[in-house]
């Protein structure tokens, strides 16, 4: 985990009570977008890789992106073999390094691909058995990762890498620095030839794989290495093919090679591939709802922190509209009184504060109001959206019921940012904020005192809790920020700061 992460609902807390550590508070969510409207916030969006074809209908359905295929510079030599099917893992690895072995002692060089660190040390482990000399690439190991790979064209080199590592790198036959000779003596040898361990759940991987050998035009082979025991196998592999390779006695390093159980393979990963776009599409439409309230309250931060004194004054007056509208309006009453009344207080605001101070005030007390309710928001939005998934049990589209209770939610919290903008206004006063500050900091002191209490567990470390000075004003005596009614008189404490 990152530094500064904590992980949610419980979790951590749980953690660090079993691991006898001080129970923080948990962390709150700020802000929340998924990858793809991240991307599409952008006024322009391309790009570019050898192995988008397989993902064009995701490309489309989420961006709008064609997809388009540029034949390549000079005509592939590469030769795609049929994967070899074997009864289970220790039989296929045993097969992969009597192979290697084979092509290693002609020269040819050789790049394996497992689909983890932990198949990697377990082959690496076979091709020991067998006296390959090779070099292994994973994480461990990440510092020479280009260089590994650079040098996996030579004559006689095998390398053992995981199917993510050295991916961009371009493999040079014979070697680097580019020798014509050396790399000519590699071509008449057969090129890169690329193993396979296992089939990927994503077409792209094994595409990339592949692509790492035959390029510019030079020759190459690729072959992927299967078992009955890999995850993808076990899935999607009939029973038929388990049973015939049974009665027929095949030992397990001995393969079957069959172009219909490659094609079902293909097929079985553009199915995986389905069911993860579903997947991914899935959480992007819960995020679209989010994304429309987070473009509206974003829009409106932004019109607020960047905007001039005049759109402010537009955006207050908007409040007042909002709250004393047609249904609203008897509610705006009885907690702001007449409208009239509200609209002289601003004014009058304007003439006791100036302009400019009114203004930077103001800005800052709607900012603060609206990021505090936003990511209260959030969190009730993430709340709603962990359950409301039941609602399919009572045969109810969870989607619209997400989209239904969360604009409603929207809309309560577009109308509490409103009231507690114009409940701050009568109180307003120069430093208001500089006094709120110096509040907060003793209450962030105050507690700290009392979280290091608790986690001592003793009294003798207990520390004394800071009163300022303004928790010490009377009740009945003129409040400190120095508001006053509309005939001039102060405002009592009681009924401004100290409610």
């Amino acid at each position: 985990m990152q530094p500064g992460r904590r992980w949610s609902d419980g979790l951590h807390q749980a953690i660090e009570a079993k691991e006898g550590l001080n129970v923080q508070k948990e962390s709150k969510t700020f802000a929340s977008i998924t990858f793809q409207n991240y991307f599409r916030l952008y006024k322009k969006l391309s790009g570019m890789t050898g192995t988008a074809q397989t993902s064009s209908e995701e490309f489309y359905k989420v961006y709008g992106l064609e997809t388009i295929t540029i034949p390549t510079h000079r005509v592939a030599q590469r030769i795609d073999r049929d994967d070899l099917i074997f009864q289970t893992e220790s039989g296929k690895f045993k097969a992969i390094a009597k192979r290697v072995k084979e092509l290693n002692k002609k020269g040819q060089p050789v790049l394996i691909g497992t689909v983890s660190i932990e198949k990697n040390e377990l082959l690496s482990q076979y091709l020991k058995a067998e006296g390959v000399k090779h070099e292994v690439l994973n994480a461990k190991n990440h510092e020479r990762e280009g260089e590994i790979i650079a040098d996996a064209g030579e004559k006689g080199r095998v390398t053992v890498a995981t199917n993510m590592a050295g991916r961009g790198v371009d493999i040079k036959l014979g070697g680097i620095p580019y020798n014509k000779e050396k790399h000519e003596e590699v071509k008449s040898l057969g090129g890169l030839f690329v193993i396979g361990t296992e089939r990927h759940d994503s077409r792209r991987i094994d595409n990339q794989l592949r692509g790492r050998s035959g390029r510019q035009g030079d020759p190459g082979e690729t072959q992927f290495f299967v078992s009955l025991e890999d995850s993808l196998m076990r899935i999607f592999a009939s029973d038929m093919v388990k049973n015939m390779m049974g009665k027929l006695g095949i030992p397990e390093d001995e393969p079957i090679q069959n172009k219909m159980i490659t094609r079902s393979l293909e097929s079985a990963q553009t199915k995986i591939e389905g069911f993860n776009f579903d997947s991914r599409k899935h959480v992007l439409q819960y995020d679209d709802v989010l994304n429309f309230q987070r473009k509206i309250v974003y829009e409106r931060r932004r019109k607020i922190l960047f905007g001039t004194n005049e759109e402010v004054d537009d955006y207050l007056k908007e409040i007042i509209e909002d709250v004393y509208g047609p249904q609203t309006v008897e509610q705006a009453k009885e907690i702001f009184g007449l409208r009239e009344g509200l609209e002289k207080l601003v004014e009058n605001k304007k003439e006791v504060l100036g302009v400019e101070e009114f203004f930077a005030v103001g800005r800052r007390l709607i900012l603060q109001a609206i990021d505090t309710l936003w990511v209260e928001h959030l969190e009730v939005m993430d709340y709603l959206r962990s359950s409301v998934n039941l609602r399919a049990y009572g045969q109810r589209d969870p989607l619209v019921e997400y989209k239904k209770e969360g604009l409603t939610m929207f809309k309560e919290m577009q109308w509490v940012i409103n009231e507690r903008i114009l409940h701050f206004l009568p109180n307003m006063g120069q430093g208001s904020f500089v006094r709120e500050q110096e509040k907060l900091k003793a209450t962030h002191e105050s507690a700290k005192s009392i979280t290091e209490q608790e986690g001592s567990g003793t009294e003798q470390n207990q520390k004394p809790i800071i009163k300022t000075d303004e928790e010490k004003v009377g009740r009945n005596d003129p409040c400190p920020c120095g508001a006053k009614k509309e005939d001039g008189t102060p405002i009592k404490y009681k009924h401004c700061h100290g409610k």
